[in-house]
This record gives C-alpha cells, structure tokens and sequence, in this order.
C-alpha cells in the first residue's frame, strides 16, 4: 500500500504537513512532521546538548568575570598602595620644608613667634590638606575598584543563573514540541 498525504489541520502554525504510511504506521520526519522515536530522540539529544555547551559557557564566562574582579581588587590594592606612598612623601616633604623653615629662622636670628610661626603653620596647613585630598582620592580611587569587583561577580552569579533559566526554558520547548508530535501521530495513527 503506497503513502499517501494527509492534510494537516494545523498547517500554517508551524506543523507543517505529514506523510503517513498505513502500513507501515510510520510517520515522516522533521519537527512537527511526526512523532518517530528518531524524531523524539535527536530533539531530547539536541536539547540536553544546548544545555550542556549554555553551561560550559557560563563556567567560562564566570571564570571570567571571577578574573575580572580579582583584577579589580588587586587594582584597588595597588592604588591605596600608591596613594599611602604619596601621603608619605607629602608629609616628608612637609617635615623638610618646616625644618629648612626653622633653621633660617634660627640662623637669621629672629625669634620664633609672629609672622615667622605664622608661615610655618600654614605650610604645615596646606600640607594636611594635600595629605587630606589625597587620602579622599585614594579612598574613592579604590571604591571605584572594588565596586567593579562586585559588579564583575555579579556577573558572574547572573550568568550562572542564565544558563538555569535556559535549560528550563529548553526543557520545556522540547518537551512541548515532543507533546506536539506524539499527539500527532495519534491523530493521524488513529
């Protein structure tokens, strides 16, 4: 007995047409077409294979990401140690100027009081506040850093996530189109 064509009544919505054979009580092939083990399979086979590589991917992009933010600390690190070696210098430079001050002061004779004072102190004033701006700079420079640490785990957990909202959004497209082509052939299989 030879194959004939069956009209789909849901031609048009993705279902495509079917071929089936009486006989044989085979269906023909391709997703909607049927519901042949083969069919079934390679559709179970090619979902688990999507969420295998989505979760190698994720792995890698966490790793990444997990990079990322080490990176990040260490950056934060390294700018705090730079700006403590600036502070450093500042207050070097503030203690040797004040000595220098102090010795021509002593060497020129004058006493150490009125506009001679006055100098030094606001040497030593204008030096805290280089020391102040400095320690601000270096606290916002470093929770730049550290923010970008977050952000980059952040990623890293949402990735994570993502591969388990694609599994399950794969899961259930194959299994629906699976549904679909089993109630398939019961219909054309009577």
């Amino acid at each position: 007995m030879g194959a004939f064509n069956l009209v789909n009544p849901y031609q048009g919505q993705g279902l495509g047409t079917m071929a089936v054979n009486p006989a044989l009580k085979s269906t023909g092939t391709g997703v909607g077409g049927g519901a042949g083990a083969g069919t079934i399979a390679s559709s179970v086979i090619s979902a688990i294979g999507d969420i295998a590589i989505s979760a190698i991917n994720a792995k890698r992009y966490k790793n990444t990401y997990e990079f990322n933010a080490k990176m990040a600390e260490l950056n934060a690190r390294m700018y705090k140690l730079s700006a403590n070696a600036e502070i450093r210098n500042i207050r070097k430079k503030a203690a040797s100027l004040l000595s220098s001050q102090r010795a021509a002061v002593a060497k020129s004779g004058l006493a150490m009081e009125g506009s001679p004072i006055e100098v030094m102190m606001k040497s030593q004033e204008e030096a805290e506040t280089d020391v102040i701006y400095a320690e601000i700079n270096r606290d916002y420079g470093a929770s730049l850093y550290q923010t970008q640490a977050g952000i980059e785990r952040a990623k890293g957990a949402s990735t994570m996530r993502d591969v388990s909202t694609s599994a399950t959004k794969t899961i259930l497209s194959t299994g629906g189109e699976v549904y679909k082509q089993y109630q398939l052939k019961k219909l054309y299989e009577g």
